[in-house]
């Protein structure tokens, strides 16, 4: 035990303390980990409990108040968890999902701040932030961040829902 600031600690406890907190903060992989009573928290931020389960879709009870707000299972992610990810992007073939539908669109990373895609090529950034900047070419007006996988959450009104996500086809 050691005392600090007249409080008694136990180097077990703090140990067992550090274990539960999440390593990463990956989104769900699977329906399965959308739990009824969990606590969860979205690509905007917003937290709450999930209520239900249908199919794919996790109904939240937002922090905010209101009915159940339905989410994609991917949407989301343990609630205290980082969306942050040291992931880059790297060279290679990112195919592009909304939902489980593939979009028929790929994006190809051909060097450290270019790509490429059916409608042409040009030039990006990752931001601090990890959010991608396009540049030039086909995606420039299109919004577009970092997520661990490497994936690229791309949308095309610049707001905070990124309906499809590009993932990266490992060979």
């Amino acid at each position: 035990m050691t005392r600090i600031n007249g409080t008694l600690f136990t180097l077990t406890a703090l140990c067992c303390l550090a274990a539960a907190v999440p390593a990463s903060a990956e989104v769900f992989k699977s329906v399965n980990e959308c739990v009824v009573g969990k606590r969860v928290t979205d690509g905007s931020n917003k937290s709450g409990k999930i209520a239900s389960v249908d199919g794919v879709l996790c109904h939240v009870a937002l922090d905010e108040g209101g009915s159940p707000h339905a989410y994609i299972f991917w949407m989301l992610r343990n609630e205290g968890s980082s969306a942050e990810t040291d992931d880059k992007l790297v060279p290679g073939r990112y195919a592009c999902y909304a939902g489980r539908n593939y979009t028929f669109m790929d994006i190809v990373i051909t060097g450290a701040n270019s790509y490429e895609t059916k409608g042409g090529s040009g030039k990006f950034h990752v931001e601090p932030s990890r959010k991608i900047v396009f540049e030039s070419g086909p995606l420039k007006t299109n919004g577009a961040k970092l997520t661990r996988g490497p994936n690229i959450d791309i949308n095309s009104d610049g707001g905070s829902f990124y309906g499809t996500t590009c993932s990266y086809q490992k060979k």
